[in-house]
């Protein structure tokens, strides 16, 4: 059993990344990697720097030399190239940021059901310390988006997240199809595929790394911070959790999102959708454990 740590005050990310342990992460002069998501212009439910520069503070107070980083987006948009990705990153008010050019990536060996090795950002690659801040909220397609999709999905490269997204096998198509050479997703993947697809590129992420994974239950919007606007929240501020298990995590803030609206949010949401595919296989690969002691502060 995993322990989970729970504060109601956001403004005290930085006393509960302590609290769970992560500051024992930080390896003075270390470089740090703080993967995150820096919103789709339009959007407004994305985490702000004001939230999480106390997090980034704190490493910096610790030794560690911490930026903010993401991988290119599959869709067309801003974020889907390295400069402009940097551009929008900058006008959210996020520094000091990294993002590599998108030919900087590489095969990670994982040996999984769906994938023998899957394709990440070299930024994943060479960050030896990461730290997951990660805008927990609702997805069309696999339910939610807590750390596992900040991980796998985030730190894929286009070409990664195009494999995540197809589902080739069965389609008569597929021996002499070209659409991976461009780049361009046949958007098929079944809800169950994909979300068992991100588990396995979130295992390649963190795969003989140093980690720590914070949730902030803050804005939860229905859908993915990809799209240039967002809905309502669909329960109000909760608050802000840490762990060293991302399965865990995720688990956690998935009920405590449930306990607060009295109902399944994400499975009313979306219906079609199952997300206890996602955390069932990532525990079965061996990235955490769903059940958890939940340590308030």
């Amino acid at each position: 059993m995993s322990k989970v740590y729970f504060t109601k005050d956001v403004n005290s990310a930085s006393q509960l990344f302590d609290a769970a342990g992560l500051d024992g992460l930080i390896k003075p002069g270390e470089p740090v990697a703080l993967k995150i998501h820096f919103g789709e212009p339009g959007n407004t439910a994305y985490l702000k720097p004001a939230v999480v520069n106390p997090v980034r503070d704190r490493i910096t107070t610790l030794g560690g030399r911490p930026f903010y980083t993401d991988c290119n987006t599959l869709y067309r948009g801003r974020r889907g190239f390295s400069q402009d990705h940097r551009l929008v990153a900058q006008e959210h008010g996020f520094d000091p940021v990294i993002i590599l050019e998108e030919e900087e990536q590489t095969a990670v060996a994982v040996n999984l059901k769906h994938s023998k090795s899957v394709w990440l950002g070299d930024i994943a690659v060479r960050s030896q310390t990461i730290i997951a801040l990660t805008h927990f909220k609702g997805h069309e397609l696999i339910g939610f988006g807590g750390t596992l999709k900040n991980l796998g999905m985030g730190f894929g490269s286009r070409k990664g997240k195009l494999k995540m997204h197809q589902e080739c096998q069965g389609c008569a198509q597929a021996e002499a199809c070209r659409k991976n050479a461009n780049i361009e997703a046949c958007w098929v993947g079944s809800p169950a595929l994909v979300s068992e697809k991100i588990a396995e590129y979130a295992y390649g992420a963190v795969k003989g790394k140093a980690c720590g994974y914070l949730n902030f239950i803050t804005d939860v919007s229905p859908n993915c911070d990809c799209y240039p606007h967002n809905g309502a929240p669909v329960v109000p501020d909760l608050g802000v959790l840490a762990a060293g298990d991302p399965v865990a995590l995720d688990q956690a803030s998935i009920d405590l999102v449930n306990q607060a609206a009295g109902r399944d949010v994400f499975r009313e949401l979306y219906p079609k959708t199952d997300w206890n595919v996602q955390l069932a296989y990532a525990e079965a690969i061996g990235l955490g454990h769903r059940k958890y002691e939940l340590i308030a502060l």
